[in-house]
């Protein structure tokens, strides 16, 4: 056996000499003696008692906190969705992006022109797209609410600096304005149902603020146990039987013991 093992061995020893010291102090006969096993024994039945009792508790009121703050977080989460679901209602802005192609880079709620170092952002209410088809570059006029018309240009024929890369397929051209067509229709119908569906998420969460019933039930679950189990009258019977057991070693030895035994956490954490 190494030396840190006979170190070991020699340190579980002796700390378990000093905590049955600590739990039957006074004259060391008392504590290893076998004739004074009858003085140890009720003490050490008391303990165990109130010990079980403290560690239902605990259990039952740590059961009953997690209840606590799981209702508190499914309400913090549900007012968080309905939060962010009330704050895109009242501004969209430009969404997911669906599809882009060449100059044109089409969102939810927007299409995005990039001209160059010009960039323009179009609200898809109210817009139309037009194809119209040229020699050299056929072109996706893009009409906004307001009247502003905004071209994108889309080359088809190659020129002697041109590359491949930098052609576009006509099909490709119209099948991406048909996107940009049904993606305004989505729009005007969303911002026609828009009002209502904002007053109806301003509501519901509204509504959710003021619901804290599954907290406030959890919560006073929480303080019934914790009362029930300060008034257990069982608990009190044991409580009392523990004290008679200390009162009585401190009358036999004059050194009261503690009313639990000495644990290694809590030898290194008390208080000077």
């Amino acid at each position: 056996m190494t030396v840190f093992g006979v170190a070991l061995m020699m340190g579980l020893v002796l700390w378990r000499l000093y905590r049955r010291w600590h739990m039957y102090p006074g004259p060391w006969r008392y504590a290893f003696a076998l004739r004074h096993e009858p003085y140890r024994e009720p003490l050490a039945q008391a303990r165990a008692q109130s010990g079980n009792f403290a560690q239902q508790a605990v259990q039952s009121e740590s059961v009953a906190r997690q209840q606590a703050a799981s209702a508190e977080a499914a309400y913090d989460r549900r007012i968080r969705a309905l939060e962010q679901s009330v704050a895109h209602l009242r501004s969209p802005g430009s969404g997911a992006r669906i599809d882009g192609l060449g100059e044109l880079t089409l969102y939810t709620h927007r299409v995005v022109i990039q001209n160059g170092a010009k960039t323009r952002s179009v609200d898809l209410a109210g817009l139309n797209a037009d194809f119209d088809p040229g020699k050299l570059n056929h072109s996706v006029y893009v009409k906004d609410a307001t009247g502003h018309v905004h071209r994108a240009r889309y080359q088809h024929v190659p020129t002697a600096d041109s590359s491949p890369d930098q052609l576009f397929d006509e099909d490709r051209i119209r099948d991406f304005v048909v996107t940009i067509q049904n993606a305004s229709a989505r729009e005007n119908t969303f911002r026609s149902c828009l009002p209502e569906q904002l007053r109806q998420a301003e509501k519901e969460l509204a509504n959710a603020q003021t619901d804290t019933r599954a907290q406030d039930t959890a919560r006073e679950r929480l303080e019934r146990i914790r009362e029930s189990n300060a008034r257990d009258p069982r608990r009190q019977a044991v409580e009392a039987a523990l004290q008679d057991a200390l009162d009585a070693w401190e009358k036999l030895t004059g050194r009261r013991p503690p009313a639990q035994p000495l644990s290694l956490r809590t030898l290194f954490t008390r208080e000077p």
